[in-house]
């Protein structure tokens, strides 16, 4: 069986419609991820393509002039849609400018002037789909998953497709001279819908999955994150430690770890409040996380105890940041409402030495020195740093004030 143009426009119409009915029914209040306008956009595309299929039966105004100002205000609201998803203001230029001109453009050409409406009409979706393909273009977060490529390539499909149309028509290919072309039989005009019903499904289809593969992303972030301190929580934390420790020796380089504690802390949240508290584990968390290098790890261990991986990092280098660290907190007021406190941290520092024999690459046994370096830091007084190479018959070492 050949297939004919009403049957694609049939077929359109009935995509473009589930699409939409089916994105407004998973499309939750007020969430702004785009799923609801791009529904919106599928809408009025099932609507023009209704319009189109229509021709002779309804009035010229409504399946000419309506369906094209319906179909490009569609395409803009899937521009919109992406806008939206990535969080952007939608350029309302983008949006309105094409409908504009496609009224402008029905409005001033004769009734039977189908061939120009073919190649301005054909011009005016190739930009809309190419401003498309350039906010995509850009979304560098989307293009690591997969569903990005639906979409984008979705869309560029399309484009060299409608360019061929406005040819055909532009040099009186037998089809694209009358109105008749849209819905008689002609193999451009079939595959010209073929390539729309795909771009409906794909590029749907992959709007849909950027939605979900960001929301999964999202969610793996939060269940990896403390919620205060906006750093890893200890999960994610001793997942990391994981991997520093087994890239350390397949490297054979040092790797350090701080224990950083809040010297009387319990004292801040009876005086002040436990919403005094937080700020300050907060503050705290952002002096620490703005001290570290790119490749380092922070992390709240649990309470006011935070952790910091050192990578490459040997004893000499622990104790310079640690001594930063102590000295930074030391000197500054951390703003408790309207009042401002002063806060001193104490910090169990470890360094597990590739050279060393006795090296404990165990992470518990890592944790455990670290955490006994910070016990002597405590009880020697607080606000200091204490220092014993993880399993090194090392003396412990001090710094502080």
């Amino acid at each position: 069986m050949i297939l004919d143009n009403r049957t694609l426009l049939f077929s359109l119409v009935m995509i473009s419609g589930l699409v939409a009915l089916s994105l407004a029914v998973v499309s939750r209040g007020e969430q702004r991820d785009g799923l609801r306008t791009w529904a919106g956009a599928m809408g009025l595309a099932s609507l023009a393509w209704a319009l189109i299929s229509a021709r002779g039966a309804v009035p010229d105004v409504a399946s000419i002039l309506i369906a094209n100002l319906l179909m490009v205000a569609a395409q803009a609201m899937k521009l919109a849609a992406v806008y939206e998803y990535r969080g952007l203001p939608w350029p309302r230029w983008r949006c309105l400018l094409p409908m504009l001109s496609m009224f402008v453009l029905i409005a001033g050409l004769d009734d039977g002037d189908f061939k120009h409406r073919v190649i301005y009409g054909g011009l005016i979706y190739v930009a809309q789909l190419s401003m498309l393909l350039e906010i995509l273009r850009t979304d560098t977060e989307s293009q690591k998953g997969r569903a990005w490529w639906l979409l984008f390539g979705a869309t560029a499909t399309v484009i060299p497709i409608f360019i061929l149309r406005a040819l055909a028509a532009f040099f009186g290919v037998e089809g694209f001279a009358t109105m008749g072309g849209a819905v008689a039989p002609n193999m451009i005009q079939v595959l010209v819908f073929v390539c729309v019903i795909a771009l409906d499904i794909l590029g749907s289809l992959g709007f849909i999955l950027m939605v979900k593969e960001r929301s999964d992303l999202e969610l793996r972030a939060l269940a990896m994150t403390d919620f205060l301190t906006k750093t890893l929580n200890r999960r994610a934390f001793t997942l990391r430690a994981e991997q520093e420790i087994a890239s350390a020796q397949r490297t054979g380089s040092p790797l350090a770890l701080l224990m950083i504690d809040i010297d009387h802390f319990k004292l801040i949240n009876d005086e002040h409040g436990h919403a005094a508290g937080d700020a300050v584990l907060a503050q705290v968390a952002r002096i620490i996380g703005a001290s570290v290098r790119k490749q380092d790890t922070l992390g709240r261990y649990g309470g006011e105890e935070f952790g910091v991986l050192l990578p490459a990092t040997n004893q000499s280098g622990a104790l310079v940041l640690a001594e930063k660290l102590r000295g930074t907190v030391e000197n500054m007021r951390h703003d408790v409402g309207a009042e401002s406190v002063s806060v001193t941290i104490s910090i169990g520092v470890t360094v597990c030495l590739a050279a060393c024999a006795t090296c404990r690459s165990d992470l518990n046994r890592l944790l455990d020195d670290a955490d006994k370096a910070l016990y002597l830091a405590k009880h020697g007084g607080r606000n200091r740093a204490m220092v014993t190479p993880a399993g090194c018959a090392m003396p412990a070492l001090l710094i502080g004030p």
